[in-house]
């Protein structure tokens, strides 16, 4: 479903990756793991096409993205979630409304908007706060609106920038099942964290872009 092969990225004649190669099958989780600063977040900006690579080649359902056109990257990205560290979340709106921004900007309103949002916010158990500003909600709380506003086009892929980095033991480990709940449904999901505490959860690969 999703490659890398031989990848490399520079920024200002330093290399943070350096010949990277892995490969994800469909409805894989996978935790991508390196110290702060190894690539973890340029990995995941590499496959959403907002970085580019130096050298080597990306493929995405059997597509290479350095091939696409400029008006097929919009496409791309609504097959591919993308849950931040920092949130992102609008402080103006309310929850439902910074969900159905998802939407929007793909096009779709009406009934459909409503329908899509309140499953989604049901399925990460947030829909009795649908009308809270983000000021008012936990931390814990405002990433899984993180997460239900990336899940909300029903993408194929979730990529989860460490998105427990900012919360206590007991919310991270919420924000995980509710990402897992969603992989267990489907959803291919790689989650780049640098806790190596997280890695002993379960049974998932481990990519530990460090050893590439």
């Amino acid at each position: 479903m999703i490659e890398f092969s031989h990848i490399y990225k520079s920024y200002d004649n330093r290399y943070i990756l350096r010949d990277l190669n892995f490969k994800v099958n469909r409805g894989e989780f996978i935790f991508i793991t390196g110290p702060s600063g190894a690539g973890k977040t340029t990995t995941l900006k590499l496959l959403i096409a907002l970085e580019k690579p130096s050298h080597g080649a990306i493929k995405f359902m059997d597509r290479e993205l350095g091939s696409l056109k400029p008006r097929e990257i919009p496409f791309l990205r609504r097959r591919i979630g993308f849950v931040f560290q920092d949130f992102k979340l609008l402080p103006n709106r309310t929850v439902f409304q910074n969900v159905a921004l998802g939407l929007q900007v793909s096009g779709i309103f009406g009934s459909v908007i409503n329908k899509n949002v309140t499953d989604i916010l049901k399925a990460v158990e947030l829909y009795i706060k649908r009308d809270e500003y983000p000021c008012n909600l936990s931390g814990g709380e405002q990433q899984r609106v993180a997460i239900a506003r990336a899940l909300v086009l029903n993408p194929q892929v979730l990529l989860a920038d460490e998105p427990t980095g900012n919360l206590d033991e007991d919310t991270s480990n919420i924000v995980i099942d509710t990402i897992k709940n969603f992989n267990k449904k489907g959803t291919t999901v790689l989650f780049a964290t640098h806790d190596r505490g997280l890695l002993n959860q379960g049974r998932s690969r481990i990519i530990d872009i460090t050893k590439t």
